[in-house]
């Protein structure tokens, strides 16, 4: 490993987990939506049905409707919280605005004017996130800011805020304009959601790792009794290879929806009246592991199996309904903390932009993806912007700002998954070539493309280490260069040689492209911009389901080239 690589043992993450454990992996993803045409709004915001920017981004201009708030100076109440909340909000802003976040407890966060933050902002016009989870001060404890994420990246994490005063959450932008959309929220309480009705039965049996409960009945049994909470501690004393089986009664107190979170090391299912509500798994200590039931009030038989592996031992169970704070259904000691994990990190020197570029050639496992991309190489920039290419492919996978790779999977321990995973806010972009040659613009693009059309062949690296990539494509030599300009990353296709066919140039794919100006599209919901030579022959057109732009690539004398910046 060379200089750039970090091993930060997180001694400090680890102790926060003993209280944040229960807050950070067991949360429910959903907020309820919040109408915006129920808040109170302050001077100079208005109601409208959406919004865009001009080109460079200093203006916005609306449409009628409902669905997005917009204004300036004046602060907007987002909420008045009563209890701990979570919250979640997108915002969109001008090339020239200073938006403030106030905390309820009187703290103000400047989004363009932290640096911790800064680093994570899209491009002016673009749609960002803000996450925060917020623990309300009782008593001699303070105020918590839980978790103050970024474009999903969390910025903020456990901070104690000294002010006891309770007042609302609110926005604003001392400078230019921002608008809100999106808003979500809700209550956090630490109620009681279900409680065991007596003492749980336990079987210890002989043998570890064994992956079928079935089996393990048949094994000689070590021990039985019974235990008041969940405890794999129940095995003191046993031979260190061995499985338990748990039962009890689990009186629920109202009906609904329940969730339903296991944390072990080793392998672990849990059955509510039979049914299977956490399939068995193999997992260390700290992997979220859950499932969701719906319940009628009342008792309910439990099952819950557990079998000691090579993993740390521990196995804790958290019980959650929507508004609630997980409760632990396990006796405290069953749930040690997790062990330190260096987590090793690659990053390009940032005080230096003139320095070499950072390498790493890698597995890729995408969003919604089920097999790993095995061939790919992630290119780290000094100046925070990075990306990843699929080289069987020729692939611009993702692109991304802030730090650059997670190699932990890749290089602790015997780093079985291989994964390289960004560090940064991700932009996940069209996962196919984008060049090709096809019979007409009318021709559907391929999602995936064969060695007898596209091979790799290498690549060269100038003096900062930036590689520009080389491969064949239908009988033609092309040349991929992807640098760093500004807020975006400028790729340069050339192409040499006479194809089987006529070239051209998927600028983008999505969802929605909206044109902001020429030679400037936003792309899925304003998520990132492409820009081109306002002079370009683009054509839109409509395919598979999603909106693309075209480029021909024209090619004379044997050679030709397209260039385009991903903006973001």
């Amino acid at each position: 490993m060379n200089k750039f690589v970090t091993l930060i043992a997180r001694q400090t993450t680890a102790l926060l987990l003993s209280w944040l454990l229960p807050v950070s992996l067991y949360a429910q993803s959903d907020l309820p939506p919040v109408p915006l045409s129920q808040l109170t709004r302050a001077s100079g915001w208005q109601l409208a049905g959406s919004v865009s920017t001009n080109a460079d981004g200093s203006s916005v201009q609306s449409k009628s409707g409902d669905n997005v708030l917009v204004g300036t100076s004046e602060p907007l109440t987002l909420l008045t919280p009563t209890a701990d909340f979570r919250t979640r909000f997108e915002v969109l802003m001008t090339s020239n605005a200073d938006v403030v976040l106030t905390l309820p407890t009187g703290q103000p966060i400047s989004l363009a004017r932290s640096q911790e933050i800064a680093r994570l902002l899209k491009a002016p016009g673009l749609w960002q996130t803000i996450e925060l989870w917020y623990k309300t001060s009782r008593g001699n404890e303070p105020a918590i800011l839980e978790k103050l994420a970024v474009n999903g990246i969390t910025v903020r994490e456990g901070q104690t805020l000294s002010n006891p005063k309770l007042g609302p959450l609110t926005i604003a932008s001392k400078t230019g304009t921002v608008a809100v959309r999106n808003l979500g929220y809700r209550v956090m309480t630490p109620r009681t959601v279900a409680q065991w009705s007596g003492p749980l039965s336990y079987t210890i049996v002989e043998g570890g790792y064994i992956q079928d409960p079935k089996e393990a009945a048949r094994r000689k049994v070590l021990k039985q009794d019974t235990t008041s909470m969940l405890n794999y501690e129940v095995s003191y004393g046993q031979p260190r290879q061995y499985s338990i089986l748990f039962s009890g009664k689990l009186n629920t107190l109202q009906a609904g929806d329940y969730r339903f979170d296991l944390n072990q090391g080793g392998v672990a299912g849990l059955w509510i009246d039979g049914k299977d509500v956490i399939a068995l798994n193999h997992l260390e200590l700290g992997i979220p592991n859950s499932g969701t039931a719906t319940l009628a009030a009342g008792p309910h038989d439990v099952k819950v199996y557990f079998s000691r592996s090579w993993f740390r031992p521990g196995l804790g169970l958290f019980v959650s309904q929507a508004g609630t704070r997980p409760q632990a259904l396990h006796a405290q000691a069953s749930l040690p903390e997790p062990d330190p994990v260096a987590v090793v990190s690659v990053n390009p020197d940032y005080s230096d932009v003139q320095n070499q570029v950072q390498r790493i050639r890698s597995f890729v496992q995408l969003p919604g993806e089920k097999t790993k991309r095995t061939h790919s190489l992630s290119v780290g920039s000094p100046v925070g912007m990075h990306y990843t290419v699929d080289l069987n492919q020729m692939a611009l996978l993702q692109v991304w700002k802030g730090d650059f790779a997670n190699a932990t999977e890749m290089w602790y321990e015997r780093g079985e998954p291989q994964l390289l995973t960004p560090l940064g806010a991700t932009i996940l972009l069209p996962a196919q070539t984008a060049m090709m040659v096809l019979t007409n613009d009318a021709t559907a693009w391929p999602d995936s493309v064969g060695e007898n059309i596209l091979q790799y062949k290498g690549l060269t690296v100038d003096k900062k280490g930036v590689p520009t990539i080389s491969y064949m494509l239908a009988g033609a030599t092309v040349t991929d260069a992807i640098r760093p300009e500004g807020n975006a990353l400028v790729r340069t296709l050339t192409l040499n040689g006479s194809p089987n066919g006529t070239p051209y140039c998927r600028v983008a794919a999505g969802m929605s492209v909206e044109e902001v100006g020429k030679g400037l599209y936003a792309i899925n919901d304003r998520s990132y911009y492409v820009r081109f030579d306002p002079k370009a022959k683009i054509k839109m057109r409509q395919s598979n389901g999603k909106q693309e732009l075209l480029l021909p690539v024209d090619v004379k004398n044997g050679a030709g080239s397209v260039q385009y910046s991903i903006v973001f």
